[in-house]
């Protein structure tokens, strides 16, 4: 193999590790406090390796190839920019939901939510988890050890 040849593996090579770990412009980095999803875009470019203009099952990593079945809506084995936005859609309400039951969970205004206020709730998940999430132990669990428990779970 001449050196004109290898080449183009070579760069390949030291940019490709660069280019899978980049982030979007204006994200925030590791350590930063918050983090931005790659685009859309950013997503399709990294993992649709045959550049059909959908990701499938074999393409897919991370949390895409964990709920695939959940963002491929109409099973056609591939996700869409479509499918992947509306799904991104989804789960950003979920979580501002989320987050309204919890705030109003707090029925004594304290700013943390007891085992109790969480039972009346209804906030089954939170209650599953609570001793896992209350951190300090002290039968309440704050905004802050929420966010703790859920950057473990990123």
């Amino acid at each position: 193999m001449n050196t004109q040849s290898l080449l183009p593996y070579v760069l390949s090579a030291a940019i490709l590790p660069l280019v899978i770990h980049a982030k979007p412009d204006g994200a925030k980095r590791d350590g930063d406090n918050a983090r931005q999803p790659p685009s859309i875009e950013q997503v399709f470019a990294r993992l649709d390796s045959n550049a059909s203009g959908g990701i499938s099952v074999d393409e897919a990593e991370g949390p895409l190839e964990g709920h695939f079945d959940q963002i491929d809506t109409d099973g056609n084995g591939e996700i869409t920019g479509v499918e992947l936005k509306a799904s991104r859609a989804k789960r950003f309400e979920r979580g501002i939901e989320m987050r309204e039951r919890i705030k109003a969970a707090d029925a004594d205004g304290n700013g943390a939510i007891s085992n109790n206020e969480a039972n009346e709730a209804g906030l089954d998940k939170l209650i599953e988890h609570f001793d896992k999430i209350d951190s300090d132990g002290d039968g309440e669990i704050t905004k802050q050890e929420l966010k703790n428990r859920s950057k473990k779970h990123r």
